[in-house]
């Protein structure tokens, strides 16, 4: 018994002795029924936050930077799931989102453009391009160049043949052009310095008062894009011989991309049924698009689910709230994911994929409390039947746009939501649109989402959305020409900068009422509706929004023709999906002339004096729109290479298109299509990737493609 209570003295010792020291780490104790007590030990640290939404937070190269290394590092922190490349390197975070990668002095480019891309399988993406010039002596010998060399960062006020100016943040610089001057303008085969326009950022290498090279800085990537995709084909590269990757995305596109020997981008890495996440480069001069790298979709998962166990192991408030975030992007990873996998094409080794997929997540999903891996599908309702056995649950199928029809099972107890307010399972019709997103294990309904009538496709919304502010000009109505019929806006006041339009037969508003065109309308704000190629007003209003009133631009996602709260869906130009309310009292005009509701259309572009009246006191409810102010959009002209060919219904094929700037879009191609070839005509058959589109026309709503000029093939 002495024995016992010498014992227990001393551990009472030993723990106020280690309680007064004080520690980094906290004895946390946990009961489990039955069975011995034990401790779970939970560090105190500091830890990178994250978000819901996909991050990029560069902290390396600075903006315009000037360096004598010929290398730099590139420092970044990004979600732990992203898939990150720098200049086409696929470069993968650890558990914080912690990355570094060196690059060094392009053997070519002087000063060099710095590509980051980050994208998620949820289909976000954030980007980020920081121009560098090294003033090291590019042969690679490590000796500095001679002291009047120097680099410049500013944007161009004069360019001429032998000349340029540049504003810089110390003042303007001057500089004198010839032919020894290196110009590099993305697209351009041979530039010159004439061909930069005024207000271009630019950065100069400088040798005294001569510019020795010249780089117009462009603010988004070009050359580096990423594409997420089901791999449907892969052909293995030998020594001498390119292979390729075949993926298609979740909308229907698909790319075929060349892979080289020995690359980690093969195809042997990347398994026929997977989802994976492409590193693409393009190449101008041959038109090749390479795979530099693939990031298989569970590694983004695993990477997740590491970044969640390193959190659960820190006692803070900031990894209490990186817990919440990444909880969610690991359950939003996981419907991704399957959704792709699912509503994929039958093919070797898609139900390997979804098995595989649906264990990995069900583990990780267990382990975090996140219920049962789900996916989405979208699509119209093409049958409801009753299951057997009950009553009360309904069996509805659903056909998305590209896939196979899924079937999934609702009860009474399923939330069916319509413009925000819930509706009984039992008012679903057939060919009403719904995203659903249900269970893998057993296809129960977790949630539906009736869509608001037709809808535009991604394709063509995303395109047309980035049409509604050509041709638009807002500022300040500076000169009404007493003279000649000549209106000249201020759109810029900090540079200054003008515009100066011909006003005869001009459509004139002022806050959405028709009057003439006068000089009392001097100094106010105004919007302009004007002919790109003449320069000829069409429409200008003359408006100052409301109190608690907003101005809108975008295109019409979906309309309804009648009353109900988020009766119209606008895709505005900078991505989002905003809900608003039309009503009996909402003034619509197109290209100047009033209409009713029954004449709006999808895809009409929102102009961006286009008002809505924000709700007060409503969280959560749509703004009501007081003028909708829209223009019809004219058709679209298309250039670059085929990099997808798609069988389709009735003799329609789907090809997919990158231009110079490695953006990929669609087109529907049909018997209707004329296609040429130098004068040769060719059918839809005769279509093929790598094939180059010199020039072709298209509907911008429903993709269709009118006109295809194909090149010979290149060498």
């Amino acid at each position: 018994m002495n024995r016992q209570r010498l014992a227990l003295t001393l551990i009472t010792l030993a723990l106020g002795l280690a309680a007064a020291c004080g520690s980094d780490e906290q004895v946390l104790p946990t009961a489990t029924p039955n069975a011995t007590p034990t401790t779970q030990t939970k560090s105190v640290q500091q830890v990178e936050p994250q978000s819901q939404a996909l991050m990029l937070r560069l902290a390396s190269p600075e903006i315009n930077l000037v360096t004598g290394l010929d290398q730099i590092s590139v420092r970044a922190v990004t979600s732990p799931d992203a898939t990150l490349s720098v200049n086409g390197r696929l470069v993968l975070p650890d558990e914080q989102g912690n990355l570094t990668v060196d690059v060094d002095l392009s053997d070519t480019h002087n000063p060099m453009i710095i590509e980051v891309v980050a994208t998620a399988i949820t289909g976000e993406t954030e980007s980020q391009v920081r121009p560098v010039i090294f003033s090291e002596d590019p042969s690679g010998s490590g000796r500095p160049v001679r002291s009047d060399k120097s680099g410049l960062f500013g944007t161009v006020t004069l360019a001429t043949p032998s000349e340029l100016t540049v504003q810089t943040t110390s003042g303007p610089v001057s500089l004198s052009i010839d032919d020894s001057t290196a110009v590099s303008i993305h697209g351009w085969k041979s530039p010159s310095v004439s061909n930069i326009a005024r207000g271009a950022l630019v950065a100069v290498m400088a040798d005294g008062p001569h510019a020795d090279s010249v780089l117009a800085v462009v603010s988004r990537p070009v050359r580096i894009r990423h594409f997420t995709g089901v791999v449907t084909g892969s052909e293995s590269a030998l020594p001498n011989t390119a292979g390729s990757l075949t993926l298609r995305d979740g909308s229907g596109r698909e790319i075929t991309a060349i892979t080289a020997y020995g690359s980690p981008g093969g195809p042997d890495s990347a398994p026929v049924g997977e989802v994976v996440t492409a590193v693409l480069e393009q190449d101008l001069p041959t038109g090749n698009l390479t795979v530099t790298d693939i990031d298989r979709a569970l590694d983004g998962a695993e990477r997740l689910n590491n970044a969640l166990a390193l959190n659960e192991t820190i006692d803070s408030v900031e990894a209490a709230a990186n817990m919440t975030a990444l909880r969610w992007r690991l359950a939003e990873h996981g419907v991704r994911n399957l959704s792709l996998l699912v509503n994929s094409q039958p093919q070797q080794g898609r139900q390997d994929a979804i098995d595989s997929a649906d264990d990995a997540y069900a583990k990780s999903f267990s382990e975090h409390h996140l219920g049962a891996p789900s996916a989405d599908v979208t699509g119209l309702v093409i049958s409801i039947a009753t299951s057997l056995g009950t009553g009360t649950t309904r069996l509805v199928t659903v056909q998305p746009v590209s896939g196979q029809p899924v079937m999934v099972k609702l009860s009474d107890a399923t939330p069916v939501v319509l413009f925000g307010e819930r509706i009984k399972s039992g008012q679903l019709d057939l060919a009403s649109r719904i995203t659903v997103r249900y269970a893998i294990s057993g296809n129960n309904a977790n949630r539906v989402t009736v869509m608001a009538g037709n809808t535009l496709s991604a394709d063509s919304s995303a395109q047309l959305a980035a049409l509604a502010g050509h041709g638009e000009a807002q500022g300040v109505l500076m000169n009404v020409g007493a003279l000649e019929s000549v209106v000249t806006i201020l759109v810029d006041q900090t540079t200054g900068q003008q515009i100066s339009l011909q006003s005869d037969g001009a459509d004139i508003y002022r806050n959405g009422a028709p009057t003439d065109l006068n000089i009392t309308m001097e100094g106010s704000n105004v919007f302009a509706r004007f002919d790109p190629a003449s320069y000829r007003l069409l429409e200008l209003e003359s408006m100052a929004p409301l109190r608690n009133e907003e101005l809108v631009s975008g295109v019409v996602h979906s309309f309804i023709p009648k009353a109900a709260d988020g009766n119209l869906t606008i895709r505005t130009t900078d991505g989002r999906l905003r809900s608003f309310t039309h009503h009996s009292d909402t003034s619509i005009r197109r290209d100047g002339l009033q209409m009713s509701i029954q004449d709006v259309r999808l895809g009409d572009l929102v102009r961006p004096n286009t008002r809505a009246r924000l709700p007060e006191g409503q969280a959560g409810k749509p703004g009501k729109i007081v003028t909708l102010s829209l223009k019809s959009p004219e058709p679209r002209l298309a250039s670059g290479i085929i990099r997808g060919v798609t069988g389709g219904f009735d003799g329609q094929v789907r090809v997919t298109v990158s231009n110079i700037w490695l953006d990929l879009f669609s087109l529907k191609v049909n018997a209707m299509t004329a296609i040429t070839q130098q004068g040769r005509t060719l059918g839809v058959q005769d279509l093929a990737v790598g094939q180059e589109i010199a020039l072709g026309s298209y509907d911008p709503v429903t993709l269709e493609a009118a006109i295809l000029a194909l090149n010979l093939p290149r060498d």
